[in-house]
């Protein structure tokens, strides 16, 4: 069960990275979201299920500690996270150009989503100014740093899943024929 520990520690390193180095890294005021790049990841690389959990741990300690409303974040990264992994499941895990436009068009939405909740309902309605200002920035940053750290994510989840495959060729029964 190395998975959960190194799911909890994979989501509070980024956070902190999140809210020291890339805010210091920030292009034109905006910061790339890559929490969202390690949900849709981690959603392509293990499922619906195991990316709406790292989706919704990312959104809520997104929430506690920086959102206007508690849970928003939590949602959207589930949402994220369940949708990334649905149909990608069993793609070809060494294509690193499938998550670069999986994080462009999940940014997209991910951003929108964002307005209507926390600007639209707050009676900020200019959203051109928005659109051009966040939207496009941080999905062109963020999409930047899709594929590095996708195939970072990748190279641990490999280490992972053949640890795992160890530990469970361990435990099989053996045949004595």
């Amino acid at each position: 069960m190395l998975r959960v520990p190194a799911m909890t520690a994979l989501i509070i390193i980024n956070y902190v990275l999140q809210t020291t180095v890339w805010q210091e890294m920030a292009i034109l005021g905006v910061t790339p979201d890559t929490a969202l790049i390690f949900i849709v990841s981690y959603g392509m690389m293990r499922g619906e299920i195991e990316g709406a959990l790292f989706g919704l741990g990312a959104g809520f300690l997104m929430d506690l500690f920086g959102g206007v409303y508690v849970g928003v974040y939590a949602l959207l990264g589930f949402l994220v996270g369940y949708i990334s992994g649905k149909p990608f499941r069993d793609f070809f895990k060494d294509n690193f150009f499938l998550p670069f436009f999986i994080v462009l068009f999940a940014t997209v939405l991910y951003q929108l989503a964002l307005y209507v909740i926390n600007f639209m309902f707050r009676g900020q309605l200019d959203f051109w100014f928005y659109v051009h200002s966040i939207i496009l920035p941080t999905t062109v940053y963020t999409a930047v740093l899709a594929i590095p750290l996708y195939s970072l994510l990748h190279f641990f989840n490999r280490i992972i899943e053949e640890f795992e495959n160890s530990r469970r060729q361990m435990f099989e029964e053996k045949d004595d024929d």
